[in-house]
């Protein structure tokens, strides 16, 4: 098991991380379809296209279909046109499939990061990454009674 840590290019190691073979008594173990998509945005462009919003339609209905699971945006540049490319996705999936926008993370990647992922991605400058985890842990809340 490897966990990725986003301010540096090599897992995190073992001595960091403790596996249980098991949950919490107050944890729900919730398994989703594992989904990992990316989209290129044209250059100085923030503007979807219909193959992106072909790729975009599918996610939204991954998150109508399974409530529990969220989204994570990544990009790999920083700047005005990053946020309006972020921002553009996120209000997309949003308001097309009225998803919470709680259920969607944003996250800018450090320089580092940016650096390690610039090996395997030619157009990395356009490009924006759309992750859904294959598993959560949804937790119970004895007080208020719900998960």
């Amino acid at each position: 098991m490897a966990i990725h840590s986003f301010s540096q290019t090599n897992p995190i190691s073992h001595p960091l991380v403790t596996e249980l073979n098991y949950y919490p008594e107050q944890g729900m173990l919730v398994a989703f379809p594992t989904h990992y998509d990316v989209i290129y945005f044209e250059n100085d462009s923030s503007q979807l296209t219909i193959n992106m919003k072909t790729i975009l339609n599918n996610i939204g209905y991954l998150l109508d279909t399974y409530k529990e699971t969220y989204l994570i945006i990544t990009l790999h540049t920083s700047g005005d046109l990053a946020y309006d490319r972020l921002y553009r996705v996120v209000d997309y999936i949003a308001m097309q499939f009225k998803i919470e926008q709680e259920r969607i993370q944003i996250m800018l990647t450090s320089q580092e990061e940016t650096k390690h992922y610039k090996q395997y991605e030619k157009n990395w400058k356009n490009s924006t990454e759309l992750i859904m985890p294959k598993t959560i842990i949804v937790t119970y809340d004895p007080a208020l009674g719900v998960y």
